[in-house]
């Protein structure tokens, strides 16, 4: 009888000295944690809400096809936008793209900004135009328009090209060919320099 008595009052007193604990604890976790910091808090990205209701935008589209004799064309933007009003025109930031002329030998551009025709297949790359050859040699230029659908670029701005023991300076090039062969145009005033050593 006074087992079941000791089971009875110990159960009273786990009933109310348990609660009493777990309220203590809850109350030193708030009364003794500091005032929150706003310093500290998780950074929030910066985004223009207003701007990506008011246009459509695709981040990192990739834009690729393959030109006559198996030669392909890639291009890679950090994003796109349609221009208003004109579906067939895409706005583009940040351009990379390669176009490979053979099995060997290939052609990369970097450019800041572009804008593709999809109804010309064309894409007009500007602001800083950068084309570097696998064969060492590399060409800037103000502006550069590339096509989708043939191997065929052309700069119509004046163009400077570096290379092994060459500097050639022209007001426009033009680089086009079919059946893994392409021939390089240079139009204007052309100059060029020339070291056998280089």
């Amino acid at each position: 009888m006074a087992r079941d008595n000791f089971y009875s009052n110990a159960v009273v007193w786990v009933k109310v000295t348990l609660p009493l604990i777990a309220l203590a604890l809850l109350s030193s976790l708030f009364l003794l944690s500091g005032s929150p910091d706003p310093d500290a808090a998780l950074p929030y990205a910066e985004v223009d809400i207003d701007q990506i209701t008011r246009e459509q935008r695709v981040t990192e589209p990739r834009f690729a096809g393959v030109l006559g004799d198996d030669q392909a064309l890639v291009l890679v933007a950090e994003a796109v936008s349609a221009a208003s009003g004109q579906t067939e025109q895409i706005r583009a930031q940040g351009v990379e793209g390669r176009l490979d002329l053979n099995q060997q030998d290939y052609v990369s551009v970097i450019a800041a900004l572009g804008n593709i025709d999809m109804a010309r297949q064309v894409a007009t790359l500007s602001d800083g135009v950068t084309l570097e050859s696998s064969l060492g040699y590399r060409m800037n230029s103000d502006r550069l328009l590339v096509a989708l659908n043939r191997v065929d670029l052309s700069a119509p701005t004046p163009v400077i090209v570096t290379g092994p023991g060459l500097e050639i300076t022209a007001d426009s090039m033009e680089l086009s060919g079919d059946q893994g062969e392409a021939i390089v145009r240079f139009n204007g005033s052309v100059r060029m320099l020339y070291d056998p050593q280089g």
